[in-house]
């Protein structure tokens, strides 16, 4: 386990067990296929580098969320908040975001859902608060017909 003190957070990770379990089953949409998704996974390459560093030390990779929230437009773009299991404990709770770069906030919290299959005990959780362009051809109007309101995530992966 290592200890990672970030703003008023107090994190004991097991970087390999979290590195591992997203090797094994993540990916860029987290099996979604929604145009939200996509989205995310072809416009987070123009997020400031300060994104992916922040997050490469905890054993996460920007492009491989355990979950995306896409909660519409916000500064000419779509706000989204990626969410990432991290296994561990939290030892401290801070309060408020942190600033992670122009545009990119953090926090952790150990009651985010939904909740990955297999993933490790104890664990988690690590979101972002970004803002992305809408890159794809479709217009993000249209892609509203792709929700069916069901949580997309890396758990429907592990599923039998």
């Amino acid at each position: 386990m290592t200890e990672f003190v970030l703003g008023s957070y107090r994190l004991e990770v097991d970087v390999e067990a979290t590195r591992a379990w997203y090797g094994r089953y993540g990916n860029a949409t987290g099996g979604c296929g929604c145009a939200y998704c996509r989205n995310y996974a072809a416009a987070v390459g123009v997020l400031p580098p300060e994104a992916a560093a922040f997050l490469e030390p905890l054993g996460l990779n920007l492009r491989r969320p355990g979950d995306i929230g896409e909660y519409g437009p916000r500064q000419g773009g779509r706000w989204y908040m990626p969410m990432w299991h991290i296994a561990g404990r939290l030892l401290e709770a801070g309060e408020g975001e942190l600033p992670v770069a122009p545009g990119v906030t953090a926090g952790f919290a150990t009651d985010m859902g939904p909740f990955l299959r297999d993933f490790p005990e104890p664990c988690f959780q690590c979101w972002l608060s970004v803002t992305l362009p809408w890159v794809l051809e479709e217009p993000a109007d249209e892609a509203a017909d792709d929700r069916d309101d069901e949580v997309k995530t890396l758990d429907r992966r592990t599923e039998p």
